[in-house]
C-alpha cells in the first residue's frame, strides 16, 4: 500500500469512489481541485496494485488538524486503506506539533466510527440533523502526546 500526495489525475478516481458510498458527502473533482488552493490542505492518495484505493483531506491549522473527508473504493474495503490513510494523518500531525485532530462522521457509519475509536478518538460532541437534515454527525477528537 502506497500513500501519496493526490494528483489532479486522481480525481475522477476520488470521485468515482464518492459515488459508490451513497449519502456520502461528497467533493467531487471540483472540490478536490478547490482544496489545492488552500495552503492548510493536504489530500492524499492510498494506491494499491497501481490503482486509487481511497482518499483523505485534512487541514493543518495548528495546533489542531481537521480531517474533511476519508473514503476507499469498494473493492479496497477491508485491506487496510484507510488505517494507511488515517496512520499518515498522524504523522503529519505529529511532525506539524499539532495537538489533537478533530472530525465529524455521520452517526450512522459504523465502520468509520470503528476505525476512528480504534485509534483513539472520542467523541466530544453531537450535531443532530447535520447529514441531509436527518443524521447527526458525532464529533470525535483525538488528543496527541507532546513530542
Amino acid at each position: 500500500m502506497l500513500i501519496r500526495r493526490a494528483k489532479k489525475e486522481d480525481y475522477p478516481a476520488f470521485a468515482a469512489i464518492e459515488a459508490e458510498h451513497p449519502g456520502y458527502p461528497a467533493w467531487g473533482e471540483k472540490g478536490f481541485a478547490a482544496e489545492e488552493k488552500n495552503p492548510n490542505s493536504v489530500t492524499l492518495a492510498a494506491e494499491l496494485d497501481g490503482r486509487a484505493a481511497g482518499f483523505i483531506n485534512f487541514w493543518i491549522l495548528r495546533p489542531q488538524v481537521q480531517l474533511n473527508t476519508l473514503a476507499v473504493g469498494r473493492a479496497f474495503l477491508r485491506r487496510g486503506a484507510a488505517s494507511a490513510l488515517l496512520g499518515k494523518l498522524l504523522e503529519y500531525a505529529a511532525k506539524s506539533a499539532c495537538r489533537e485532530i478533530d472530525l465529524e462522521v455521520n452517526e450512522r457509519n459504523a465502520a468509520a466510527i470503528a476505525l476512528y475509536r480504534a485509534r483513539g478518538f472520542e467523541q466530544v460532541g453531537k450535531r443532530p440533523k447535520f447529514y441531509n437534515n436527518t443524521d447527526a454527525a458525532l464529533l470525535l477528537r483525538k488528543v496527541l502526546p507532546r513530542a
